[in-house]
């Protein structure tokens, strides 16, 4: 028979990837998560997940359905225990592009803080692929992120249209000119964020150029890639805005507009189609919001 402690096992693995995290995340033994999930797949008679090596685990279409039943019975049931009708609605999974999250995701989780304050908010962060792969299965919910490789079906509102512009090292001999060229970038060292599909992102405009960036360093990470540019480590190419970004600590960097015309790159909030879901409908309602009020309200 299957258990309510066993769902909720298995909706933490499916949050977290790894049976090592899950039993972190609920304070119980790794033994404990690893036999929850094999006693519910001798129970359904099929696997909940992949086993990747070095990669955690991931799930399976099987997997992806159940969850999401999980995750509505554990809802069901942490509703019944609010005698008072003022429990947390279900809770909501929201991933993030990597590369976004510093920008938007902090306020965002403000926002949703007052806005919802009767909702439990998990964040997940992700690279493009495995946002896209994550909305196909279920690990998250929902996503903000750029509107590139999505599942087919998916539904996303377009909360801003991104343009792309320059990092510069504060004193560079182009951070004196008010916009730069791609020729200008590709001569100069060059910073790379290497996450899938951002890195050939990046690199299209000037590959459709015939320029060829000389690539000093690589990073998965955007302040990584920000620090070394003010370290004058070389330049960079990045779509997410520097508003708000080292706020209290202002780093030496000068952002700069591409010289060329560039087309533009859409942020949104996309989810899998699904069946009513209050705490997903009224975060997109907030989000929205929280975008439609532009810079005065951000």
């Amino acid at each position: 028979m299957i258990t309510l402690r066993q769902l909720r096992y298995f909706a933490a693995v499916a949050q977290t990837g790894s049976a090592t995290r899950a039993a972190a995340l609920l304070n119980v033994s790794q033994p404990s998560i690893s036999a929850a999930i094999r006693d519910l797949e001798a129970d359904f008679r099929q696997a909940l997940f992949l086993r990747r090596q070095a990669q955690g685990l991931e799930l399976t279409p099987f997997g992806a359905e159940k969850v999401r039943e999980a995750r509505d019975i554990l809802a069901l049931v942490d509703a019944m225990s609010h005698r008072d009708g003022n429990g947390p609605r279900r809770r909501l999974v929201l991933g993030y592009f990597a590369t976004l999250g510093p920008t938007w995701v902090p306020d965002i989780a403000a926002h949703l803080r007052v806005s919802l304050p009767d909702a439990e908010l998990d964040l997940r962060e992700c690279d493009l692929e495995g946002i896209s792969r994550f909305l196909a299965t279920g690990v998250i919910d929902c996503a903000l992120s750029y509107d590139v490789g999505l599942p087919p079906g998916t539904e996303r509102a377009v909360l801003a249209e991104l343009r792309p512009h320059a990092l510069l090292p504060a004193g560079h001999r182009l951070a004196g000119q008010g916009s730069v060229s791609l020729a200008d970038l590709a001569e100069q060292d060059f910073v790379l964020i290497d996450l899938p599909l951002s890195r050939e992102f990046l690199m299209v405009p000037f590959w459709q150029r015939g320029l060829s960036p000389r690539i000093r360093l690589k990073t998965r990470s955007i302040e990584m890639a920000r620090r070394m540019v003010a370290a004058g480590q070389g330049v960079s190419l990045l779509f997410t805005p520097a508003s708000g970004v080292d706020a209290s600590h202002p780093l030496p960097i000068v952002y700069r507009p591409l010289r060329e015309e560039m087309p533009s790159q859409r942020l949104v909030f996309a989810h899998a189609p699904a069946p009513p879901n209050p705490a997903l409908n009224a975060a997109a309602e907030a989000i929205r919001g929280y975008f439609a009020a532009g810079p005065a309200g951000r």
